[in-house]
């Protein structure tokens, strides 16, 4: 795992999908500003190619299984890439996992406070967050 955090800080600005597969973990590291995308099977590289191209990597099962993982575009603009592993003749659509390890919530406003003692609440909360 440490290797793993190592290996996002490297990649600032990057998108994370991650999904357990026959035991392992998958996970696909996508920056779209560089249009480079890898794919790392329990932490290890093992898969990089272009944005727009299929990456084809293998799960380290006996026998090993095959998959490919495509990235496609953003349904809308502003949204994030949709991420696909597909073996076997199934699909599985991949979740975006923030890098921070914070769940993710879109950019909302939030309402503003009624009370004193209601934004005091909100400052308390957001300082204890890690």
């Amino acid at each position: 795992m440490d290797r793993t955090r190592s290996r996002e800080a490297e990649m600032p600005g990057s998108l994370r999908y991650h999904l357990d597969q026959d035991g392992h973990a998958v996970t696909v590291m996508c920056d779209p500003r560089r249009d480079r995308a890898e794919v790392w099977v329990d932490g290890k590289t093992v898969a990089a190619a272009g944005l727009g191209e299929p990456l084809r990597a293998e799960i380290p099962t006996d026998p090993p299984r095959p998959f490919t993982v495509r990235i496609e575009r953003a349904p809308e603009p502003g949204g994030f890439p949709l991420c696909v592993l597909d073996t076997g003749g199934d699909r599985y659509l991949m979740p975006y996992t923030p890098l921070t390890g914070r769940p993710y919530r879109p950019a909302g406003r939030t309402p503003p406070a009624r009370t004193p003692a209601e934004l005091l609440a909100r400052w308390t909360t957001r300082l204890r967050r890690p």
